[in-house]
Order: structure tokens, then sequence, then C-alpha cells
């Protein structure tokens, strides 16, 4: 199953950034991501994770670059979620092949899907949010926001980390 979502998200990575780059009239960086969504994809199927982090990157910095080029942001953080989803799952997947029980297997893949969703969930009302709500704040105010959210972000990633 995580393999298979591995394939979906890449597709939906690409796919997001494509359409976005082909609305906007970016035919040749559209074909240019699906190359490297395409790429992506083989290298996965003929078991090469490590591409997986540097696809990932270029995915990050070419939904970045779309912004700039007037994609739609909702396009663009799609592309950013499912290329995370894509790096993650491969990742995982690399952990789950150490495992010689199906049955702890299956757990871990349910607990992994959890956490997926809980993180990713997060990122879409986060998204929802900042672009609902608009607040003035003084430098102090935005300064202490951001180490609160530094700390809050840490404090679930290492409580996600001691759970596994």
């Amino acid at each position: 199953m995580t393999r298979n979502l591995v394939y979906v998200s890449i597709i939906a990575s690409a796919g997001a950034l494509v359409y976005g780059l082909i609305v906007n009239d970016f035919i040749s960086s559209a074909i240019t991501v699906a190359l490297l969504g395409v790429a992506w994809i083989v290298l996965f199927a003929r078991g090469l994770y490590r591409f997986s982090g540097f696809a990932f990157a270029i995915f990050i910095i070419i939904s970045l670059a779309s912004l700039w080029a007037d994609v739609s942001p909702t396009l663009a953080l799609a592309g950013v979620i499912f290329s995370l989803l894509a790096w993650d799952l491969t990742r995982f997947l690399q952990r789950l092949r150490m495992t010689d029980s199906p049955q702890d297997a299956r757990r871990m893949e349910r607990a992994h899907f959890a956490r997926l969703a809980l993180v990713i969930g997060m990122s879409i009302f986060g998204y929802i949010a900042i672009t609902r709500i608009h607040v003035t704040l003084t430098f102090g105010s935005a300064a202490l926001l951001a180490l609160l959210g530094i700390w809050g972000i840490s404090a679930l990633v290492y409580r996600l980390r001691s759970h596994e």
C-alpha cells in the first residue's frame, strides 16, 4: 500500500505543478516538471530511493519559483505537500522493509499514515487560516509568535519521533 501511495503522491505533485504552469502559459517549464516526475517514478520503481531527497528538493524549488510566476498558491502548496508525502513515504518504505512480521508492518503503516494525516491536515488548516485571517502585529509580537511556533513544531516532531 505504501508503494502505491508513493506513486500517487509523485503523480499528484507533478500534476499540480504542471497544471499550474500550463494555465499560466509556461509550457516548456510544465514539460520539464512532467519529465522530472517521470524520472522520479522510474528511479523509484528501480529501487533508487536516494533520488527521492533530491527530487523533493527540486519540487520544493519549482513550487517556490512557480509562485513568482503567478501560479495559484493552492497548486504550489499541493505540489509541496504531495512531494513531501512521496519523500516521507519513500523513507518509510525503506524502514518498513526491515520488518519481519507482516502484522508489524501493517501496524506501522497505520500509525505512520495517522501521523502523516495529522501533519498534512495541520498544514492545510494553517494555509486556510493564513489566507483568511488578517492581523496587524508589531515586530516584537511577530517574533514572539515565530519563536512559539518553532518551539511547538519541534516539540511535536520530538513527540512523534519518541513514539516510533
